[in-house]
């Protein structure tokens, strides 16, 4: 008994650190913006009225040993869904592209892929300023929160890859923040480069796409908020642009949404996951 101990504790002295290696992400992905980033997939109202999560985990969405989150404490964790429960708070959350995202590069990517880490930091109905950057009051966003987590997620030796961004519809509800968005986003999207290592960070920006039934507003600035992320996207480097209206979606059935008609549903969420791998693999595969 005592040699097995012995045994035992020798194994642990000498390859603890590289089996906390393997348990740790080699590859590793920020989740940012909105609702439909966090995930709304299988949310619909219950028979007295309240949002419900369906509990509906397709084979898209599964847990895989490959695919690691980091979670509220900052710890990672085995991915599962709801990816974002604990970090979009106060709302009910469910399927979102983070998941697919990340069986779909397992699956074109192999074993060179290593272990997936996400890295869920999206809020519902949030506005842009209240993701940016204030020096003068750094808790007045969510900004320094973020930061902590992007630099949380490295410090076992993985690589940050992208930022997956998909935000605006909130801005694009109001002529205001909407004419403000362009400035808010560019200097957003630099401050985040000047403040995490390396400064080389690939964003993948999804463009916004609202329809009249979505709108809870009488007026909105759609078109604004759209011009804003092209700019945006030409301006500075390697921000590259998918656009939500190119997903496929039936807009005369409101098929692609769940019965709120505001949030995309599962089969959507996992359609917009698969694609944000693709469009990651075409232009930043190499450094995988």
């Amino acid at each position: 008994m005592a040699l097995l101990k012995l045994l035992i504790l020798l194994c642990t002295l000498l390859f603890g650190s590289s089996l906390s290696r393997a348990a740790s992400p080699k590859n590793i992905f920020i989740l940012a913006g909105q609702s439909n980033m966090a995930g709304r997939g299988g949310v619909e109202n219950n028979q007295v009225g309240k949002l419900e999560w369906n509990r509906l985990i397709p084979p898209e969405c599964q847990s895989d040993t490959s695919i690691l989150r980091l979670n509220p404490a900052l710890q990672w964790e085995m991915a599962r869904e709801p990816l974002h429960e604990g970090i979009d708070i106060n709302k009910t959350v469910g399927i979102g592209p983070g998941m697919p995202f990340a069986h779909q590069l397992l699956a074109k990517v192999g074993p060179k892929a290593g272990i997936v880490g996400l890295v869920p930091c999206a809020k519902g109905g949030t506005i842009i300023e209240q993701w940016i950057k204030n020096p003068s009051n750094p808790d007045a966003t969510f900004y320094k929160s973020f930061i902590e987590r992007i630099k949380a997620s490295d410090k076992e030796g993985g690589v940050v890859r992208a930022l997956f961004w998909f935000q605006g519809e909130s801005d694009a509800a109001m002529n205001d923040t909407a004419s403000r968005y362009k400035d808010n986003l560019k200097n957003f999207f630099t401050d985040i480069r000047n403040d995490i290592k390396p400064r080389f960070l690939p964003i993948i920006l999804v463009k916004i796409a609202l329809y009249d039934f979505m709108m809870k507003h009488d007026t909105h600035d759609l078109p604004v908020v759209r011009a804003a992320q092209d700019a945006v996207s030409k301006e500075l480097p390697d921000v590259v642009t998918i656009d939500a209206l190119k997903l496929p979606i039936n807009v005369d059935t409101h098929e692609g949404f769940n019965q709120d008609h505001g949030h995309f549903n599962t089969t959507t969420e996992i359609t917009l996951g698969k694609w944000l791998a693709d469009t990651y693999l075409s232009h930043y595969g190499h450094l995988l």
